[in-house]
């Protein structure tokens, strides 16, 4: 599966569908408009002039978030070198799967993690029900 960001600068393409999305509500999934697949990093393949962001309100940052150079469209996240330092582990990236249209992800769930009331321990709580895309018209 291929998409683009708006302009069509940076193509991100995956080997196959995620098995569900998170829709996640914590600030920096809020404001960067990702709806995120977690695929192994070999999974992933980009192209085209991307930024990174890093978070520095948290003591470890996890991810790096890309976003297109020209059009600033969110479009995946790798885990950070002091991440996979700390954790011996490179084990996934994120895609923005609002990229893609959604007749392509017909029938995958949609899981909306409590990522603004998540202490960073233990399992994520949801904020609401999950959804399958192209059964309910709210994603």
């Amino acid at each position: 599966m291929t998409s683009t960001c708006f302009c069509g600068a940076v193509s991100v393409t995956i080997d196959r569908k995620p098995d569900f999305i998170f829709d996640c509500n914590c600030s920096l999934c809020r404001k960067s408009g990702g709806a995120w697949g977690y695929f192994p990093p070999a999974a992933l393949s980009t192209s085209g002039p991307t930024t990174s962001f890093t978070r520095t309100d948290k003591t470890l940052a996890a991810v790096e978030v890309h976003a297109c150079s020209a059009c600033a469209s969110t479009t995946h996240w790798v885990r950070t070198d002091a991440f996979k330092r700390e954790h011996g582990t490179d084990d996934m990236v994120g895609v923005n799967m609002r990229l893609f249209d959604p007749d392509e992800l017909s029938g995958i769930e949609v899981q909306f993690p409590d990522g603004k009331n998540w202490d960073g321990n233990g399992a994520f709580g949801f904020r609401r029900d999950a959804i399958a895309i192209g059964e309910d018209t709210r994603w």
